[in-house]
C-alpha cells in the first residue's frame, strides 16, 4: 500500500519507506521520539490541577462568569 502525497506532482511514498520512518521513530535513541516524549510530559504537568493550563482555564472562567452578571 502506498501513499500519494498529491495529483499534480504525482509524488508516492512507497509503504517500504513508511515501514522504515516508523520503525525508525520507535527506537529508544531516537532524538525525536525523547522530544516528543518530552513535550507530552509537559503538556501532561500543565493539564494537572495547578498547572499552567489548567490555572489560565480556570481564570478565563471566572473572568466569563464574573462579566455575565
Amino acid at each position: 500500500m502506498d501513499y500519494r502525497k498529491s495529483e499534480e506532482n504525482q509524488t508516492i511514498v512507497r509503504s517500504r519507506e513508511i515501514e522504515k520512518g516508523i520503525k525508525k521513530l520507535m527506537e529508544d535513541e531516537n532524538e525525536t521520539r525523547k522530544r516528543v516524549e518530552e513535550m507530552s510530559e509537559k503538556s501532561r504537568k500543565a493539564m494537572t490541577e495547578g498547572g499552567s493550563s489548567f490555572t489560565s482555564l480556570g481564570c478565563f472562567i471566572d473572568d466569563v462568569m464574573s462579566n455575565l452578571s
